[in-house]
């Protein structure tokens, strides 16, 4: 809520400035401002304590933190653009005076506040643990029918080339039989070609959505302006002559079969298109004669099942709750949107049969409304301080997958996350569990995980997005504009902007603090005017298509306040940075994000340089850009460590020494890329104890000679592309005792023998194994290799001819991939999985890519 978001980021800032400007402000001045920061630490705990006491002050909360906010860091901005002014009598007289009246408003609702505390705290109504439901491959509920159905259709005897539609409402589960049938692994194995796109209502999206998912995708197709008849013949060639099923998921007009239909080759070999509609004309129009297949409604049974196995996972209802239960799944209209929803927040209350009869009550009054009314029932029942976060998602545009670690740093930047009293916990690791929490809540979607399990990408079901969007202009959290027209009242009261259009202008305003847009075909000629007039942002995301070379702003360099920064494009980055005391974040994204990034053995390439001025930005916690950076060595002197970094990816021909660890000893996630035949003294990366996550490329065999290379024992993920390591010195990263992810990459390991020999004692905790481009020729294992191993993927292994039998033993191994080429490996892979079917192991399965 903006209630309880605004707290937060008035918290920080007279924390922050308590601290860091104390001298900026007169003595009097700074006890103000201390006392107002015990007044907000009074409400945050009140706002934990007693959520549901709140509402009636969360208005004059938040305009009070905002206004509060403003006086501060204006003055603390002015202070630093000219001491000469602001060392005025009359203008210290004036901050004395404005803090003192906020000062007076705050006390008087923390004393009305007080008034209202109970005397003891009363019984929780939503449990701060919640319960894990599944969000995997969970069976599709009610809609077992419906996939036989449509998998006939799909791999049925017909040769034509078929356009299979299916029509229904919102939340009805269109999207997930698509997916289900899509994922199946017989439709798997009969296509030679899957691609799956998301239409929405932009016809040119699904154009370039299909592209990039068949890989297609080259740096003239990924800006504004490509030739589609170009694009259209490039996926027509891919597609001749092999069996292809396309998905076209949430499709809202005709014009996009129109404009696409011509791509498709129908070559008699028993192709298909699968397309999903809430509209019956748009579902009709490919083929009028097709069969439409349209969802039905869950009955009373098969909600109240689905409704179990979400609440419950494999357990069963208790017995004092299924009556109420069962009320409940009724109420739901046989909607599976509606149930997954209301399961959501059944599963944070108390297993009391009070508790579900007061939802039950709720339910029952707001079902029969729309859809929207039960996704605003489940943004009510979200503790406090999972509210902000949920509403910046919004923020995103429709139907964007939205990586996890970029929504985890603009949580952290926007400061709505608190470190609690003990904590030991950094601040990502809390935003990476709220994350979970609202997966859990079946508000945010999982679209991909990492190779350690945890959550890579999400996105917001469009209903969802809708409501969220909404919750969040009323609460004047955030403003999102999906047109190009800005309101008559401007951008002068809004706190946070969101825009994915290019030609937006006049977006300034006094009061933005955060500035995400997603869709700059450059930076416009209105930037300089924007950094001008809104000099308190602290977080800007600048998304799109920018040309390289660009020249940053100057006025960008004196937002003070900036907290976080990312731009797209290759730029220099000037010495001027440092006048960024407080950024956190400064991200640097490639214009062509589906461009495979080799950087190893690139001669051509010229890398910019960071300034020597980056060592002294103590506040630093990630750097990352889309091509490696030089990082000059810490100037002498300094002794200063930039304690809170976390993420340093990736620089370039680096040379380890004493004074760089010294000045790193907190990195966490590192990438390294060496292009020049020097020695790299790898062996230091043992003295930094905390890095979880290392990648190594290009860095040649000789480094390796006389002193291996001794990792940290915290490594959980490994990644080496290039090297050419023998594949005895593997025996060295087997021994790391946390390792749960390793990439072999373009030739990483490479020696005459081409044999790999694993030891009983070595990779422990190993989970996933990637092997890609390798001349590996023999591989041997003893008795119990890898005995955590999950996954194994292997991609143009060529040489290598069987995996060891071993392997298959392994009693968590879930998943073979393997190139589909390989044909020796095929059938090495398919012997394994058959002969584990001998034993009862069914649940190992092998997938071809």
């Amino acid at each position: 809520m903006a209630a309880y978001a605004a707290l937060l980021s008035l918290a920080r800032t007279t924390d922050t400035d308590r601290n860091q400007c104390k001298h900026l402000f007169p003595t009097d001045a700074e006890g103000t401002v201390r006392s107002i920061h015990d007044y907000v630490n009074f409400l945050l705990l009140f706002f934990k304590e007693f959520p549901e006491k709140v509402k009636r002050w969360e208005c004059k909360i938040r305009d009070v933190a905002y206004k509060t906010e403003d006086i501060i860091e204006i003055f603390i901005w002015q202070r630093i653009q000219s001491r000469h002014e602001a060392r005025d009598p009359s203008r210290m007289i004036k901050l004395a005076d404005q803090l003192g009246n906020v000062a007076e408003e705050i006390g008087l609702i923390a004393g009305e506040v007080m008034e209202e505390r109970p005397d003891h705290l009363p019984a929780a109504a939503i449990s701060s643990s919640l319960r894990l439901s599944s969000n995997g491959d969970d069976e599709a509920i009610g809609l077992h029918d419906d996939l036989l159905a449509i998998k006939e259709r799909l791999c049925g005897q017909s040769s034509d080339l078929q356009v299979i539609p299916i029509v229904g409402m919102a939340g009805i589960g269109k999207t997930t039989l698509a997916r289900a049938v899509y994922d199946d692994s017989l439709v798997v194995e009969h296509f030679e070609v899957r691609a799956w796109v998301t239409v929405s209502q932009d016809c040119r999206k699904f154009v370039l959505g299909l592209v990039e998912s068949m890989n297609l995708a080259g740096e003239q197709m990924l800006g504004d302006e490509f030739d589609e008849t170009e694009v259209a013949l490039k996926v027509f060639k891919n597609l001749y002559g092999r069996r292809y099923l396309v998905v076209m998921d949430d499709v809202w007009s005709t014009e996009v079969w129109d404009e696409v239909r011509n791509m498709f080759p129908d070559e008699y070999n028993g192709s298909r298109i699968m397309l999903t509609t809430r509209l019956l004309d748009v579902a009709a129009y490919p083929d009028s004669n097709s069969t439409l297949h349209e969802m039905q409604f869950l009955n009373d049974y098969q909600s109240w099942t689905l409704l179990q196995k979400k609440v419950f996972t494999n357990s069963n209802c208790p017995a004092e709750l299924e009556e109420v239960g069962k009320k409940i799944g009724r109420s739901c209209a046989g909607l599976p949107l509606a149930v997954v929803l209301v399961a959501g927040f059944l599963s944070a209350v108390n297993e009391t049969r009070a508790s579900w009869e007061e939802i039950a009550e709720n339910v029952n009054t707001v079902v029969e409304m729309e859809l929207e009314d039960i996704l605003s029932l489940s943004y009510t029942h979200l503790p406090h301080h999972l509210r902000p976060c949920f509403l910046f998602i919004g923020g995103f545009p429709e139907d964007a997958n939205i990586h996890a670690s970029t929504l985890v740093k603009l949580w952290v930047a926007e400061g709505l996350l608190r470190h609690e009293n003990g904590c030991c916990k950094s601040l990502e690791e809390e935003a990476e569990e709220y994350l979970e929490e609202l997966v859990k809540r079946n508000l945010v979607i999982v679209t991909s995980r990492k190779s350690n399990g945890r959550i890579k990408s999400c996105s917001l079901h469009d209903m969802v997005r809708d409501m969220c969007i909404r919750k969040a202009g009323e609460e004047k959290f955030l403003r999102v504009m999906e047109s190009r027209v800005v309101p008559p009242q401007g951008m002068m009261n809004e706190r946070r902007i969101s825009f994915n259009r290019s030609d937006v202008h006049s977006i300034w305003g006094p009061t933005i603090r955060t500035v995400l847009c997603f869709r700059l075909q450059s930076l416009p000629s209105c930037w300089p005017e924007f950094l001008q007039h809104s000099r308190l942002v602290r977080v800007l995301n600048a998304a799109g298509n920018h040309h390289n070379g660009l020249l940053l702003p100057s006025q960008l360099f004196e937002l003070f306040h900036l907290t976080y920064l990312a731009l797209v494009g290759s730029f220099k980055i000037p010495s001027a940075i440092s006048n960024l005391v407080n950024l956190q974040t400064l991200i640097i994204r490639s214009a062509f994000p589906q461009r495979k990034r080799v950087w190893r053995d690139d001669k051509n390439a010229s890398p910019n340089s960071l300034p020597l001025e980056i060592w002294r930005m103590r506040q630093l916690r990630h750097v990352a850009f889309c091509y490696p950076y030089i990082l000059p060595h810490p100037p002498d002197g300094s002794n200063l460590p930039l304690e809170n970094l976390q993420t340093l990816s990736p620089v370039q021909n680096l040379v380890w020494n004493e004074k760089i660890l010294q000045m790193i000893p907190n990195v966490k996630r590192l990438r390294l890329v060496y292009t020049l035949n020097q020695e790299c003294h790898l062996h230091h990366l043992n003295y930094l104890h905390q890095l979880e996550n290392l990648g190594v490329t290009g860095c040649h065999i000789f480094s390796w000679k006389g002193k291996n290379p001794i990792f940290p024992r915290t490594l959980k993920k490994l990644s080496l592309v290039g090297g050419g390591f023998p594949w005895k010195d593997m025996a060295i990263v087997g021994s790391l005792p946390n390792l749960q992810v390793l990439k072999l990459l373009d030739y990483a390991c490479d020696d005459h023998c081409g044999m790999w020999e694993i030891g009983d004692e070595e990779f422990p905790q190993l989970k996933f194994l990637l092997i890609d481009r390798s001349p590996l020729r023999q591989w041997k294992t003893r008795n119990s290799p890898f005995p955590r191993l999950e996954c194994l993927v292997l991609r143009f292994c060529w040489s290598l001819i069987e995996i060891p039998e071993s392997i298959g033993e392994i009693p968590t191994l879930e998943l073979i991939e393997v190139d589909y080429r390989n044909k020796s490996l095929v059938d090495s892979a398919k012997h394994i999985k058959e002969n584990q079917q001998t034993y009862g192991n069914y649940s190992l399965q092998v997938r071809l890519v």
